[in-house]
């Protein structure tokens, strides 16, 4: 999962009168981390235009928190996983583990 600060968007500000004239050019800029907040003069709503491989990385990082929160929240389960990480661990240190290659090499 990408880190909290490599999510972090850089922004443009356009007013909606520079997004009619200058469609192309403003579309353009939302590449990347860059995100274009268009704003109407004198209102606070603000409408956002991002690049869509960035949004699908915001929302797979939010899918992630939730399936996390949702583990974290129940309890049997959570522990069920503490107790497995701990024989993990132990197996690990005892070398009883394969490695991936080793497990999926083609002979």
């Amino acid at each position: 999962m990408a880190s909290l600060k490599s999510l972090q968007p850089r922004t443009r500000r356009v007013n909606r009168s520079d997004l009619r004239q200058e469609q192309s050019a403003v579309l353009r800029m939302a590449k990347g981390k860059t995100v274009v907040v268009v704003a109407a003069r004198g209102k606070a709503d603000e409408k956002f235009i991002l690049d869509k491989q960035y949004f699908e990385e915001l929302v797979s990082g939010l899918r992630s928190a939730i399936e996390t929160l949702e583990i974290t929240a129940d309890r049997k389960l959570y522990a069920r996983l503490l107790k497995a990480a701990e024989f993990v661990e132990e197996d690990a240190r005892r070398g009883k583990l394969h490695s991936f290659e080793d497990v999926f090499a083609e002979n």
